[in-house]
């Protein structure tokens, strides 16, 4: 659906073009070892038991977005800063862990008190969307409660173990995840945390267990902040001189906007014809591959790096 949706967008983009020739370029540098899967098993997750694990994952995506300020949200995690994702997955681990909160009982999650959630995600300055976060977790909670016994790894049996599925499953229940957009009249899925919660169980567990899924290879790229900034930095996405600038300037844009939609858009696109251009060369190459080049490429750090856009929303 998220492909499907995208598609008709992309011939009308006013904001922003797709610059093929830059894009084959950047496929024509990357070899097999630039495209391998994350592993997911830094120190902020949480290994065993493996049904743990696959909680953390799980609850970590219902709640993963947005972390930008000035100054940006940063836990201490066992002496190390931590900040965006992997502080988030580093309270998560903080508090279970070391402090014995029980976010993995879905009982606890539907009533999580307001002072409980403010100790866990406790750091340098209270975290952006605090209170969207609270209402979040009490709603996953009381859906795990009600419709799936009180455990998060019986979405993926309710799913029969189908990516897609999961996917859709996610989407359905819990409203959070239902990441679509309307323009020209038209309805457009991205599901960035849908799909970003499926591939990581599927990479964390290498297809195996609790990541036993099929059809991954019908994922899309994860449409957030990180990625189209790097796109924008190879010269795959070209964006109009406003918005260039105001990007450039930190100002942000309107959640649900055009511009902001294009953005997205352009780049799931962008990364189905990089995949396109790829699979020749190397034929199992999927979505998740060209996104954690595209993520670890933006984890570079430097003067001449612009900046990425920045929208308040509860979907990236």
């Amino acid at each position: 659906m998220v492909l499907a949706s995208i598609a008709p967008l992309i011939p009308g983009l006013r904001h922003i073009v797709i610059a093929e020739a830059s894009l084959r370029a950047v496929c024509a540098r990357l070899d097999a070892a630039s495209l391998p899967l994350p592993t997911w098993d830094d120190e902020v997750f949480l290994l065993h038991p493996p049904e743990i694990r696959a909680a953390q994952i799980l609850l970590f995506n219902t709640i993963n977005f947005s972390y930008w300020g000035d100054p940006k949200w940063t836990i201490d995690f066992r002496g190390q800063p931590q900040d965006g994702a992997w502080g988030m997955l580093g309270a998560i681990a903080r508090a279970v862990q070391d402090e014995g909160f029980p976010l993995f009982d879905s009982a606890y999650l539907a009533s999580i008190s307001e002072l409980d959630l403010r100790h866990v995600l406790r750091g340098n300055v209270e975290i952006p969307m605090f209170r969207d976060r609270l209402d979040i977790l009490r709603q996953v909670g009381s859906v795990l409660v009600s419709e799936f016994d009180g455990r998060f790894v019986n979405l993926i049996g309710a799913a029969e173990n189908d990516a897609v599925a999961l996917v859709e499953l996610l989407v359905d229940r819990f409203p959070s995840f239902n990441d679509v957009a309307s323009l020209n009249g038209k309805v457009v899925a991205f599901y960035k945390r849908a799909q970003l919660a499926t591939a990581m169980l599927y990479e964390a567990f290498e297809g195996e267990g609790w990541g036993d899924l099929r059809r991954t290879e019908e994922l899309t790229v994860f449409a957030d902040y990180k990625l189209p900034q790097v796109l924008r930095r190879l010269g795959v996405l070209r964006y109009e001189p406003w918005l260039a600038d105001q990007i450039d300037r930190y100002e942000p844009l309107m959640a649900g906007s055009r511009a902001e939609i294009e953005i997205r858009a352009a780049t799931v696109w962008a990364c189905e014809l990089m995949r396109r251009e790829l699979v020749s060369r190397f034929p199992q190459v999927t979505a998740l591959h060209i996104d954690y080049w595209l993520w670890r490429e933006g984890q570079t750090k430097g003067r001449d790096i612009r900046p990425y856009h920045r929208v308040r929303s509860i979907y990236y």
